[in-house]
């Protein structure tokens, strides 16, 4: 149980920060699930050091929190992503018409 914690926790830290990255990228602002995402990932693994896969409920609860975090965040990623892609492929196409219109 303490590798799975382990890993998990790793993932979790990995997706968050890819996460965190691709907002500062695109200037999407800070998302708060990707920070909780690399928090829950480094708990993760600091309880796998610490034993926490000894008490199998609190582990499997544990898994399941993160797990479920880790879907919503990318969710919510992705939904903003999209949001953010329309947005400016309409700015981009408005863009052209103004120059097309003005062109001829």
């Amino acid at each position: 149980m303490g590798i799975l914690l382990l890993l998990l926790g790793i993932l979790a830290a990995g997706a968050g920060a890819a996460k965190l990255r691709g907002h500062a990228r695109t200037r999407l602002g800070i998302p708060p699930l990707a920070i909780a995402e690399v928090a829950l990932g480094a708990l993760l693994v600091l309880g796998s050091g610490v034993g926490l896969g000894r008490a199998r409920p609190l582990a499997w609860t544990a898994v399941a929190l993160t797990l479920a975090g880790m879907v919503l965040s990318s969710v919510l990623h992705l939904r903003k992503w999209r949001r953010a892609w329309r947005r400016r492929t309409a700015a981009e196409e408005a863009r052209l018409r103004e120059y097309l219109d003005s062109e001829f």
